[in-house]
Parts: C-alpha cells; structure tokens; sequence
C-alpha cells in the first residue's frame, strides 16, 4: 500500500476536523463522489476510536492510514480498547454486514432497534460506511488492539 496519509492522532474531537481535511487534500485529483465517501468513512472510524478507545501499552495513540494500492483506497485507524463487549459488537456488526445480501436492511433494522430502545448508542456509522460509502470493512483485534480496515476500489 501506498500510504498519502499516515499520522499518529490524539484522542481530541477536533483532529477528526483536521484529518478529514487532509483525506480531502490527499484524495482531491480522484472524483469529488469518492472523496466525499473518503472523508466521511475516515471521520467515522475516529469518532469510533475517540469514543470506544483507550491508551493501552500497544497502542497510545491512534494511527491513521489512508493509502492506495493498485486502485483502491485503503482507510486504516488503529485504536487500544480493552473493553471486549464493545470490541465484540463491532466484529459482530461488520461480519453482518460482510455477510448480508442486502445492507440496506441491516440499517433499517438497526434503525428499528433504536426506536424500540431511544437509550442504546446509535452505533450507525459502520453502517453508513458500508452503506453510503461503499467501503468494505474487515477488522482485528489482539493485544487490546483494534484495526479496521475499510477498502473501495477508485473505479465506482
């Protein structure tokens, strides 16, 4: 991979604003459809990040990668968490939507379980990912180490 931007970030709401900035400056020769997809999936994986994340000996901070390779872009935020149940439900949420035929009903139905439970974290953007940006997702943990990956080819 060919990383255009690789950065170590501290967990701060306002470097979410700087590296969407700088995806959209990376991405900006490719079309404005696609950098618009970049720029959002790269805001939702740190937002996940700051919010599920934690310093943890292998990871301090979280690392940032947006890179090409051989025509798709690869966004990767790496993150410490200890929490396993929150880890658990993203592994569980992005094979579910690897796994679905239809991603459009996996929304809705996440959409339908907040209605019946207003209290619960929306826990939308690995959809919107999926879904209005048309990134696939994969993602590991080890070591109280998450990584995800998402991938979208540069061609549609």
């Amino acid at each position: 991979m060919q990383p255009l931007l690789s950065t170590s970030i501290r967990p701060v709401w306002s470097n979410i604003r700087a590296t969407r900035a700088s995806v959209r400056e990376a991405l900006a020769p490719y079309p404005g459809a696609l950098v618009d997809a970049a720029a959002m999936t790269a805001c939702e994986l740190l937002e996940n990040a700051i919010k599920y994340g934690e310093e943890v000996p292998a990871a301090r901070t979280i690392l940032f990668t947006l890179g090409l390779f051989e025509g798709r872009i690869d966004i990767v935020v790496v993150n410490g968490c200890t929490d396993q149940s929150s880890v658990n439900r993203l592994l569980c949420r992005i094979q579910s939507l690897r796994d679905a035929p239809n991603k459009t009903d996996l929304y809705v139905e996440r959409l339908q379980e907040l209605l019946a439970c207003p209290s619960e974290s929306a826990n939308l953007g690995i959809y919107r990912i999926a879904l209005e940006g048309g990134f696939a997702l994969d993602a590991t943990y080890a070591d109280e180490v998450v990584t995800v990956t998402a991938s979208r080819s540069v061609y549609g």
